[in-house]
């Protein structure tokens, strides 16, 4: 039976494990999401992240858990990556005419993070272009664009005034 990882995540799902920084009832796997050393390489068909890798530093860390994102995936596995769009979000922010400052603010919070514990910041802003660069970096082709995964209702399905705000893509290893 192929193994699958959800990356971030808080709800089961048939045949998906959970690992996530923050221990709960569903998650199977506590731990930072950059070091993935409890599994052999080539443990996963699927690796899923949905809002994970904006709050990695683009300097080393989020190069860092591509890399290791990557390791653990079997030959031609997919990852399924989903981040706020930078360059929606980014619109919003600027559009003084159809958001007001509380819209505004709340657009302000997804981009730079909640803050409402102590992984809730965001140290990186991704659009198609910086994300695909970042992924075949790390080892990644076939980068593909969604509107979306239909796996979960998560992040990866956020609206805002009923404006999708996630960009969601999927890649395979090399």
């Amino acid at each position: 039976m192929e193994r699958k990882l959800h990356i971030g995540g808080k709800q089961k799902a048939e045949g998906w494990e959970i690992l996530n920084a923050n221990a709960g009832p569903d998650v199977d796997h506590a731990c930072n999401a950059i070091d993935l050393n409890i599994f052999e390489d080539n443990t996963f068909a699927k690796v899923y992240a949905s809002h994970v890798l904006e709050h990695f530093d683009y300097m080393q860390d989020l190069t860092t858990a591509l890399n290791e994102w990557n390791r653990v995936l079997v030959s031609k596995g997919t990852i399924y990556i989903s981040v706020p769009d930078l360059d929606i979000l980014a619109g919003m922010l600027c559009d003084k005419e159809n958001y007001s400052l509380k819209d505004r603010f709340g657009v302000m919070r997804m981009i730079f993070g909640g803050h409402v514990d102590q992984y809730d910041y965001h140290q990186v802003g991704l659009n198609l272009d910086f994300l695909t660069a970042y992924l075949v970096e790390s080892g990644f082709e076939n980068v593909k664009r969604h509107t979306s995964f239909g796996l979960f209702q998560d992040t990866s399905e956020m609206t805002f005034n009923g404006v999708p705000i996630s960009l969601n893509v999927t890649a395979t290893k090399k």
